[in-house]
């Protein structure tokens, strides 16, 4: 008894933890096939634990055991859990199976935002319950350090598109429709993210991991590579100059370098500008584009370049899923020439004109802000 407590326990903090219910039964398996009437105990004292976990573990405990007695257990222990409002799938076997079978439900519905320039999106995985409303699962993540936050909802469909017309209200970007298991897969990138960077995710993400893991899919490639035909835009020069073009366009335009990064080399535009050394107008030009190809090379030689890669993949998407197919190859191509090592004598378009735009931008900010400074000069 003082074995099969300890047991519960485990289960118990493994949940807490995120562990998937594939996990558990791992250490569960030798068990059940050992010692049925032990594993028939499990099955009745595991829905102590109130959590839709127990549900799907009980299920695959169902699968695995031919015991007959163990499978009556559970089946009773699944009904004491659905008693406690807990969501249950009902087992049938294949005798119990009927011949016409219910109409499908719904279809799982995956959402997700554009891009802001810190790397930060929203993600949404919607899951139907017949009956029952939906699993609402939403997040905001960051391609530098996995999810700012996390949320799993119980709500009507009626409530969900109340809640998405008022984020799509407030939020800049746009939202398109996504593949449920790529956004599945983009939470699990973003669940490693913070294993690396702060060593736990959100405990709301923690409880619904086993869920979201059993519908990813795993892919070698970002989306986009499979709905629009890479190889016939790789190496377009004509698609690839028009990169410094896609800032302009809304969903690009508040994209700058973070100023921390940028600073350094505003600074050194403002000291030419303002030097007491004589130029001529070529050649502060030339010190100039000196000090933008210094900005591009120690800014994007590294993880930053593969960054700024995925973010035009992921974006090439976005635009694709809103009909604008044309921006979609462009920013796909500037990703595509992202994979090159940086060339100095033709840099990447995309690259060089945001490192101009945020250094502009900044220098903008500072004369206007020495502008408005008072005069400590007193007219007469």
């Amino acid at each position: 008894m003082e074995e099969l407590q300890t047991l519960i326990e485990q289960i118990k903090t493994d949940i807490t933890n995120g562990k998937s219910d594939k996990e558990i039964l791992q250490y569960l398996l030798p068990l059940l096939e050992k010692d049925p009437s032990t594993g028939g105990r499990l099955a009745e004292s595991i829905v102590t634990i109130s959590d839709r976990m127990v549900s799907r573990l009980l299920h695959r405990m169902f699968e695995v055991t031919q015991d007959k007695k163990v499978r009556k257990i559970i089946k009773r222990s699944l009904y004491r859990l659905k008693s406690k409002g807990i969501a249950v799938e009902e087992i049938l076997s294949n005798e119990e199976r009927p011949i016409l079978r219910p109409l499908k439900g719904d279809p799982k519905e995956g959402f997700a935002s554009g891009i802001d320039f810190l790397g930060q999106r929203l993600l949404w995985l919607v899951i139907p319950h017949p009956g029952r409303g939906l699993t609402v699962m939403h997040g905001m993540v960051s391609d530098g350090e996995g999810f700012v936050d996390f949320s799993q909802d119980e709500m009507t469909r009626k409530g969900f598109r109340s809640l998405f017309e008022e984020v799509q209200e407030k939020i800049p970007f746009p939202i398109v429709e996504m593949e449920p298991s790529y956004v599945a897969f983009l939470f699990t990138q973003a669940h490693q993210l913070n294993l690396e960077k702060k060593g736990i995710s959100p405990q709301d993400y923690l409880h619904a991991k086993s869920e979201i893991e059993s519908i990813k899919k795993d892919y070698a490639k970002p989306l986009i590579y499979s709905t629009l035909q890479a190889d016939e835009i790789a190496g377009d020069d004509r698609m690839l100059g028009k990169g410094g073009d896609l800032l302009k366009a809304d969903v690009f335009y508040s994209w700058r370098i973070e100023e921390e990064q940028i600073r350094s080399y505003a600074d050194e535009v403002w000291e030419a500008e303002e030097s007491k050394i004589v130029l001529n107008p070529a050649q502060k030009e030339i010190r100039f584009q000196g000090i933008y190809q210094k900005a591009l090379t120690e800014l994007f030689s590294g993880e930053r370049k593969f960054l700024y890669q995925r973010r035009l993949e992921e974006m090439a998407y976005v635009l694709l899923k809103l009909g604008r197919e044309e921006e979609a190859k462009i920013s796909l191509s500037v990703a595509m020439d992202l994979q090159k090592p940086l060339n100095p004598i033709q840099p990447n378009p995309f690259l060089f004109q945001l490192v101009t735009k945020s250094i502009f931008s900044l220098l903008a900010e500072a004369y206007e802000k020495k502008v408005k400074e008072p005069s400590l000069i007193v007219k007469p």
